[in-house]
């Protein structure tokens, strides 16, 4: 058996030795090894696309702030821009130096978006935020008259400015709109995780991951199983909507605990307590469309509902991230003094209250 582990790990470092020659003889011969030259884009793929194609395959987990700094600018919304101005030119809208550099922060905004989002994790998200306070940064450094903590907001400006009524432009401003308030969510929970005391940090660090985890999850709800987009325009705004509304909340939530954990600040509850069994029902009563007959009733047939696996792998999801999240916060809980231990309960009970309910109730509400 020794034998055996000696010539297997003799075996391995020759392997290994083989392949660091390998690419030693492939940056000798004419400018070195390049990964991009691994991928194989499909056919229907040209330009900018494949680029994006590319880059999307060989960008994976962990991503790091550099990674998402480092793409190329693949222009994804330049199409939409021409199509906007096209519509507007009755108007006489003029682009002006200012929307140009807006255009620029929201197609590099959106594109090391749709990366993370494809490929990354609840941490991947943190340096996407940095990433995009980069970004900010340099449009700042441009259009210095325009101060940071709004800059972003000057891609919703230059939306409002040029967007025109059709459903197809109106969704994919919703989608871009809640995607800066994503960006908002996690950039509060990065600066959160910084100042929290070094004793909870972990705890605090499970805590976030289990809420990423947990909001994904009820995203996939909605999108897979909850609202079916297929046979309304309108569904992509409508759950974009909901889920601004959960990024929203989470930072007030978020700006809650900062006081409770650092200033010592008590929080009562204010809804009821939501058993198990209410959560479980809630499950229930949302594992198939809420609009199940009008989607029958509209096309005659039930093609556009979704699968039993899906339903099954969607209700599984949710069931378990959200015992995962409570998990992670009765942790967090335990490891405060009693009073502020209690208030942190007190506020998951109200955030648990705010979970279970029909989606339209997920708009934010006074503290």
């Amino acid at each position: 058996m020794n034998n055996r582990k000696a010539i297997m790990k003799k075996t391995r470092i020759a392997l290994l030795l083989f392949a660091i020659l390998m690419v030693a003889a492939c940056g000798q011969k004419g400018g070195g090894f390049d990964p991009r030259d691994t991928v194989q884009v499909p056919e229907c793929l040209t330009g900018e696309d494949s680029i994006a194609y590319i880059e999307n395959t060989l960008v994976k987990s962990p991503i790091s702030a550099e990674d998402l700094l480092s793409l190329q600018e693949v222009h994804t919304l330049d199409s939409w821009l021409e199509q906007c101005l096209q519509y507007e030119d009755a108007a006489g809208i003029v682009i002006t130096y200012r929307d140009s550099c807006a255009l620029r922060m929201a197609n590099r905004f959106m594109r090391m978006h749709h990366l993370v989002d494809m490929n990354g994790d609840a941490m991947d998200k943190l340096q996407w935020a940095v990433a995009v306070n980069a970004i900010i940064d340099s449009f700042c450094a441009q259009v210095p008259e325009v101060g940071r903590d709004t800059a972003i907001d000057d891609i919703t400006r230059l939306f409002n400015k040029i967007a025109s009524p059709v459903q197809m432009d109106l969704n994919l401003q919703s989608y871009v709109m809640s995607s800066i308030d994503y960006y908002r969510t996690f950039d509060a929970y990065r600066r959160w995780l910084e100042r929290v005391p070094d004793n909870l940090k972990e705890v605090a660090k499970e805590e976030y991951v289990a809420w990423h985890d947990l909001n994904e999850a009820r995203f996939a709800m909605w999108r897979d199983v909850s609202l079916t987009r297929e046979w309304y325009s309108m569904k992509p705004m409508q759950i974009e909507f909901y889920y601004q509304n959960l990024s929203e909340n989470r930072r007030a939530e978020l700006a809650i605990e900062r006081d409770i954990i650092l200033e010592g600040k008590l929080y009562k509850q204010k809804g009821k307590t939501v058993t198990k069994k209410q959560w479980e029902q809630w499950i229930k009563d949302h594992s198939r469309p809420e609009d199940y007959d009008d989607v029958v009733e509209y096309n005659g047939s039930y093609e556009d509902l979704p699968s039993d696996s899906t339903v099954v792998a969607c209700t599984t999801a949710l069931r378990q991230t959200f015992s995962r999240w409570l998990a992670a916060r009765q942790a967090l809980a335990a490891a405060l003094p009693e009073d502020r231990g209690t208030s942190y309960d007190n506020l998951t009970a109200d955030i648990h209250s705010r979970l279970v309910g029909k989606l339209p109730d997920l708009l934010p509400f006074e503290w």
